[in-house]
């Protein structure tokens, strides 16, 4: 290309005066595609309103077709004799001209952006017109020259500026009021889109003001989350079958094709333009050595600035063109992805068990997946550059050009190797990095009860192990990388070295003389040319490799089984809720011969059961914990296939309450209306419902109203406000059938009566419209006011009938009835409205620089860590850039000793790559590490320490993404973009000190670029850093929404909320891509300055060169462009470094400000550690308690009474009395405001409160909760001190081993019924992950709580006792603090767990505390005279009284 200019230019210049083919053909190619433009527009409406711009435009261009004509006209006056070149360029531009006055007018009406056929031909036009005006005379006089062509060329020059500038004016503030709506690059012309001119606006927006979300504006159609899901979708359902290893791949590359070909045009040009730069080094060397004429060197410089500014410029904008189309490949991959995989998350069958794989699919995965089309698309182009490198390099050195072939090969080895190795270690590092992220997500969301257990520092040594393993993971990983990394550089570094070595040995044996400054300047850009390509391939290779891992984990998730509705819809269609009557002998549930069986090697659940439930009737099911009764629910909502029978059911929308409520975050009235707004609720049912669920006392005192948040997963609601919530919710919407999954185990005897008047009394809600209600309970007592009463005794056996027919099997389970109150406390946590993470601190750091934070990742890497970085940066980048300047000094030698200069240039790269080599090993293998760890343990020791009102404050996915991207960003790119900002720094200091060395004139241009680099980043990073942040946040959300919906599966499906709640992610989702792709975009923009500031300085010294002429030498050129090319990469390098690191710091400045403004819920004056047998009676005493959440709601107000040793006492009150507020206060997990806590004589105030909450108590809390990433042996036993005898005793006498013992497989253990003791099949089964087990039910999970706490009473391992003297059992006295634990156990099962505790903590002489609303289970094991019952009502005590026998009278309160 260059050569062709070059020969081009000097025909033209013998021709005529100035060179019309450029004019020429810009007109023709207008010309042609003129028709095909103005058939677009033919047809379209007006897009734009009348205004100034008309007149301005149709002004300018028929002035521009007036001059066009004149030109035309004096062609002959001109040029006495004008070529037939001459005459056809002047009549083809005025027919452009004609064109173009005619599209101007079309297209600004039609149109929603500036012209691009108009913006191109005058762009090129006006290039073509100031080389007319500035190419150097041939022969003919100058002021002849001027006045006869200069002046009419300068004048077409302005007339077409303005024209284009004209052109250029965007149309947004003119457009009509339906096109508003555009994001500000889709009304961007073409030129604006090139030189990225429309991100200017942001980018002083981001100067003035700080951003928001709402500031930020919206992409382009084609980028919107909404269009990607569907397509994804579409080509997803229409994939191959059966699928391999390639389908996604396929899948994403047919969503996407049109965006992964247009990175093509723009990376050929790329191509074109960087080769070009070796022909420009050796011409420019060529024309520094000539000895041409005056008028040569006058004719040959010029060409060479003008091939110069081509070349540079072109290179610049073709690159920033092909980065921002792989920058849109790489935001639609994202969300194309992510649409999948939420899609794909509401229609994967619910184990009921926490999982964190989705969510590290949506974060780590996609992010590694998004770069995938960059990989296709620099592997193709990196091997084209090779092989045009290979022949540049032939036709300079001959017969050596196989040589870089060789260590090509060498190197390709150990690519091969890496490959291999790479996506086995990749995808240990994901699945380590998924299963820490699983525990913590599980302990973030159980904070509350790990708390109350006293298992917080365990939790805390599991989550430090895993890390452990993950950082071990990483580090093998790494090593393999830095042996790669050491491959690559000596690729880079020895192979110009060794070639030209060779060259210069053989050079000297023939009779070709020396070596030539030209040919080895040349032959080093070439090489440079050829090995970077080569690395990057072999780079991109295991990258590659380790990418499908990523896309066989997103590909495993997409393809896991769906939840199959094989439910048989008994009406033909669907109705909408509420829109059926009742109609007395039609069928809503239809059961028959219904078996369900989880898998062939598991129990049977139910076997034969037979149900017909009449539309409009009230049906109520009980059982024993385990029978299957949850199992039958999810029967009837699809959730679980038959494994024979059929059930049938006459509306598929089915108004679910689970038994743990699955509550969205928003506000109580948001999550009980749902996405309707404001206009659109129906106030006088809402109020209706309010006052049906018994909320309105709730809700009065709560200081928000309906507008509290409920927070994630209801963190700031009791447990029956969340169940009154979710019932609430349902009744709103009015469904037809209702089924309710054991939904008032949570709430006191009262005001669950009164909610079951409410509902299905005879004037209930549900009987007076008609509604279905299948209902699980334990509650016997509301069995007369059942039209139909299933109870399942085991899976072949059930009784049903009316409740005069099964009155006589019905078991007696009562309630207990506390006094009459009028008025409830608050919830159990703080309910104010939820803080957001943005805070006014954090936002000045988003705006302005914060040193303190590289202080601070300092600290964490540690100080000798840094200091070897920096030595072996130093000398790579002295000895790397040096070695071009002893190519000078050996070219230019004349006493040619090629010995001397071939050793002393090998040893200097030698120590090059070993310094380099340092580099990586200090960066990934010390520092990355160090940092890792030291960061994860801070962080989370303050989330382990974090109060109970910080978790009430801040959303569960926030959390967790300081865990995940902030980590991420600390373990991958931190110490990256520290290491390449470090060595880039140095790189561009020596490069640059060796340029103005050989090239001292360009010491003038020093202090203008460095202002200019300074202004750029300082522009850039203020706004980007709040785009950064933004982004940071909005992810945010994605996770929790895509947590929520994990969590919430089934009950989404069951209430039909699928499309509202994916509506929502994709909203979330929508925010969340706008701040990446703009941040993209910003990226863009910065790097086409930079490379357009290193153009200037090219083509300044080739400029200067050509000026010159004769002051500088070939070495002094040849050193100086070699130099440009490195340097441009290195200033480019280390601005993206430099803002990339500021970027990353961002999580820095996020755990750092988690760290130091999270409250610690310890205090001062809390270290007086009690003698090791405290507590040894259990004496409790609370005088004048008053405890506040916040100023505006005061929990437990002058409480006081006194609890005696081994008394058992049993606390009752309506649902938000303050009975869990008074447990979290002996576990002081609230603070007193006033009062004092005393436990055999101690004041606890003083205690540590891990200390406290391990030794002094043994809790069970009401959520019960499980690790399922965890084996079976932590989940029961956190702190792994106790043998698997006793663990297997305690399982026994909770009825839950028989559950566990299901899992053998026969094959691998034997028979399952016979000799199931065996001590290894015992440890196989403690061993296993607590997911691989069927699922618990919530009175399974009791159960396994209550498991829990047995154990604390039993004597652990001899190993244990020796580590941890002070918390042996039979050294001390806990007390045993039960909250609602057995709300879930049948009564049979809860009077089984009462003997236990009997057995194990009463008689054994513990003090127990029992909060429970349920009293027949507890009534024979309370002692007379002993015992006690303390009722409170809206935060205090009512009265305190201890049991008499009289049961009536404890009923009533006496």
């Amino acid at each position: 290309m260059f050569q062709g200019v070059l020969n081009m230019a000097r025909d033209e210049l013998a021709m005529e005066p100035f060179p019309p083919i450029y004019l020429i053909v810009p007109s023709i190619i207008f010309l042609a595609a003129l028709p095909i433009r103005l058939w677009q527009l033919w047809g379209t409406n007006t897009k734009v309103v009348p205004s100034n711009q008309d007149q301005s435009k149709v002004a300018t261009s028929f002035i521009y077709l007036i001059f066009q004509l004149v030109s035309l006209i004096l062609l002959p006056m001109q040029v006495s004799r004008p070529s037939a070149t001459c005459q056809v360029s002047g009549v083809v531009s005025f027919v452009a001209a004609l064109g173009l006055c005619l599209v101007s007018y079309i297209e600004h009406r039609r149109s929603i952006r500036p012209s691009t056929l108009i913006t191109v031909y005058l762009t090129a036009s006006l290039i073509g017109h100031v080389i007319e005006l500035t190419v150097p005379g041939s022969g003919i006089e100058a002021s002849f020259s001027f006045a006869r062509y200069s002046i009419p060329s300068l004048a077409k020059c302005l007339i077409e500026l303005v024209f284009l500038l004209n052109e250029c004016h965007e149309k947004r503030t003119i457009l009509k009021a339906e096109y508003h709506g555009l994001s500000p690059e889709e009304t961007a012309g073409a030129l604006s889109k090139t030189l990225f001119w429309w991100i200017n606006p942001i980018l002083a927006e981001g100067i003035r003001s700080m951003f928001s979300s709402k500031d930020i504006p919206i992409t382009d159609k084609s980028l919107s989350s909404k269009y990607l899901r569907r397509e994804i979708l579409l080509k997803w359902n229409q994939r191959g079958r059966p699928e391999n290893a390639s389908t996604l791949p396929l899948v994403l590359l047919r969503c996407l094709l049109r965006p992964f070909l247009s990175a093509i045009l723009p990376r050929l040009f790329l191509v074109t333009f960087r080769y070009s730069q070796a022909l420009l080094i050796s011409k420019t060397i060529r024309f520094i050595n000539s000895g041409h004429t005056i008028e040569e060197l006058r004719s040959m410089g010029y060409w060479l600035v003008v091939a110069a500014v081509l070349i540079y410029v072109g290179m610049a904008i073709s690159s920033a063109a092909y980065q921002h189309q792989l920058n849109i490949l790489k935001v639609m991959t994202r969300g194309a992805l992510v649409g999948l995989i939420y899609h794909r998350s509401l229609e994967v069958s619910s184990c009921g068990y926490e999982d964190g794989n989705a969510v590290t699919l949506m974060s780590s995965d996609v992010d590694n997946l998004s770069t995938a089309g960059e990989m296709f698309h620099e592997t193709w182009a990196q091997v084209l550059e090779v092989l045009i490198g290979l022949a540049l390099l032939a036709n300079q050195l001959g017969w050596i050009w196989p040589l870089p072939l060789f260590f090509i090969f060498l190197c390709s080895k150990v690519s091969q190797y890496v490959a291999k190795n790479l996506k086995k270690g990749q995808r240990n590092c994901s699945q380590a990095t998924q299963n820490r992220l699983a525990t913590t997500a599980s302990m973030l969301g159980s904070n509350k009860s790990m708390k109350m257990l006293g298992i917080t520092n365990h939790m805390k040594h599991r989550i430090q192990d895993l890390r452990q393993v993950e950082i071990q993971m990483a580090i093998k990983l790494r090593w393999v990388m830095v042996a790669y990394n050491a491959s690559a550089n000596a690729l880079g570094i020895f192979t110009p070295v060794i070639t030209l070595i060779i060259y210069t040995i053989a050079l000297k044996h023939s009779k070709y003389g020396k070596l030539t400054t030209d040919m080895v300047f040349t032959s080093i850009a070439i090489l440079g040319m050829i090995t970077h390509p080569a690395n990057m391939v072999m780079t991109i290779v295991p990258r590659a490799v380790a990418s499908m891992a990523n896309f066989e984990r997103v590909q495993g998730y997409l393809l896991l089984s769906s939840v199959e509705d094989h439910r048989i819809l008994l009406n033909t269609t669907d109705p909408e809720p509420g829109a059926l009557e009742r109609e007395t002998g039609k069928t809503a549930i239809l059961l028959q011969d219904l078996t369900i069986q989880y898998s062939a090697g598991s129990p049977t659940i139910l076997m034969n059961t037979n149900l017909r439930v009449k539309q409009g009737s009230i049906v109520m099911c009980s059982g024993p914990v385990g029978v299957g009764k949850s199992s039958l629910v999810k029967a009837v909502l699809g959730e679980v296939a038959p494994w024979a029978g059929s059930v049938s059911v006459f509306t598929k929308g089915i108004g679910y309450c689970a038994q743990i409520p699955w509550l969205p975050s928003g506000t109580i009235k948001q999550v009980i209306c749902g996405n309707e707004g404001e206009p659109a609720r129906d106030m006088q049912r809402y109020s209706s419902v309010i006052t049906t669920c018994e909320l309105s006392a709730d809700l009065d005192r709560l200081p928000d109203k309906d507008n509290t948040q409920v927070g994630s997963r209801g963190f700031n609601l009791s447990g029956g406000q969340r169940q009154r919530v979710a019932l609430a919710r349902v009744l709103y919407a009015r469904y037809d059938l209702v089924v309710l999954d054991d939904s008032f185990s949570a709430l006191d005897g009262k005001t669950e009566a009164r909610i079951i008047e409410n509902l299905v009394g005879p004037n209930g809600l549900f009987r007076r419209q008609g509604k279905t209600v299948f209902m699980v309970t334990h509650a016997a007592q509301h069995f007369p006011l059942a039209d139909h009463i299933l109870i399942l005794v085991n899976p072949r056996t059930q009784i049903q009938g009316s409740w005069e027919e099964v009155s006589h099997m019905t078991m007696d389970v009562t309630k207990i009835m506390g006094a009459d109150s009028h008025n409830e406390g608050i919830s159990q946590i703080t309910l104010t409205s939820q803080v957001k993470v943005t805070s006014e601190a954090i936002d000045i750091t988003r705006e302005t620089e914060d040193f303190s934070l590289y202080s601070y990742y300092f600290q964490s890497v540690g100080y000798s860590n840094l200091a070897l970085l920096l030595c072996c940066t130093i000398c790579y980048a002295f000895f790397l850039t040096f070695s071009q300047y002893w190519l000078k000094l050996w070219t230019e030698d004349a006493s040619f000793e090629p010995g001397f200069y071939m050793a002393g240039y090998f040893i200097i790269t030698l120590i090059a790559w070993i310094a380099t080599n340092g580099t990586m090993w200090s960066t990934f293998i010390r520092m990355a590490p160090k940092s890792g760890i030291e960061l994860h343990n801070r962080l989370l020791n303050t989330m382990i320490r974090a109060p109970l009102s910080y978790y009430s404050e801040n959303e569960i996915g926030v959390m967790l993404n300081r865990f995940g991207q902030d980590l991420q960003l600390v373990d991958v790119q931190l110490p990256g973009n520290l290491s390449v900002l470090v060595n880039q720094i140095f790189k561009l200091s020596v490069q640059t000190s060796l340029l103005f060395v050989v090239q001292n004139k360009m010491v003038i241009v020093l202090p203008f670029c460095i202002l200019v680099v300074y202004i750029v980043q300082k522009i850039y990073l203020q706004t980007s850093r709040q785009l950064r942040f933004i982004e940071i946040e909005s992810r945010s959300a994605v996770y929790s929404s895509f947590l929520e919906t994990v969590d919430g599966s089934a009950t989404i499906r069951a209430l039909g909320l699928q499309k509202d709640l994916e509506n929502h992610n994709l909203g979330q989702l929508e925010s969340s891509q706008r701040p990446f792709y703009l941040l993209l975009c910003l990226q863009r923009w910065l790097n086409l300055v930079l490379d357009l500031v290193i153009a200037g300085i090219a083509v300044g010294v080739i400029a200067l060169a050509v000026v010159l002429h004769g002051t500088s030498t070939g070495g002094q050129i040849g050193v100086a462009l070699n130099l440009i090319i490195v340097a441009s990469t290195t200033l480019l390098r280390l601005v993206e470094s430099w803002t990339s690191l500021e970027i990353s710091l961002g999580a820095i400045s996020r755990i750092k400000s988690v760290v130091n403004d999270t409250p610690n819920e310890d205090r001062a004056g809390e270290n007086f550690l009690p003698d090791t047998v405290w507590p040894s009676a259990g004496r409790v005493e609370l005088r004048n308690v008053t405890v506040s959440y916040n100023p505006n709601a005061i929990a437990l107000k002058d409480v006081s009474f006194s609890i005696d040793e081994s008394q058992k006492v049993v606390i009752c009150g309506r649902t938000g009395s303050g009975k869990s507020t008074l447990l979290l206060t002996l576990l002081c997990m609230l603070d007193l405001q006033s009062g004092s806590i005393v436990i055999d004589n101690i004041n606890i105030s003083k205690i540590p409160r891990s200390i406290l909450r391990q030794r002094c108590f043994i809790t069970v809390p009401q959520d019960p909760f499980i690790f399922s990433n965890s084996n079976l042996r932590f989940n029961l036993d956190p702190t792994q001190s106790f043998s698997n005898e006793t663990l297997v005793e305690v399982l026994k006498k909770t009825r839950l081993w028989q559950h566990f013992l299901h899992l053998l497989d026969e094959n691998s253990f034997g028979n399952p019924n016979e000799q199931f003791d065996l001590p290894e099949r015992i440890h196989g089964i403690l061993e296993q992950p607590l997911s691989l087990f069927p699922p618990l039910s919530t009175g399974q999970l009791q159960l396994l709580s209550i498991a829990r706490a047995i154990l604390r009473v039993h004597p652990p391992t001899a190993s244990y006792r020796d580590e941890y003297p002070s918390l042996l059992p039979n050294i001390t006295r806990p007390i045993l603090l039960l909250d609602e634990a057995t709300s879930s156990l049948d009564p049979d099962t809860e009077e089984a767990i009462q003997d236990i505790i009997q057995e194990e903590f009463t008689d054994k002489g513990h003090t127990v505390i029992i909060v429970a609303h349920r009293m027949s289970a507890l009534e024979k094991h309370m002692r007379k005279g002993r015992d006690a019952i303390i009722w409170m009502s809206a935060g205090g005590v009512e009265k305190m009284e201890v049991v008499r026998g009289e049961r009536e009278e404890r009923f009533r309160g006496g």
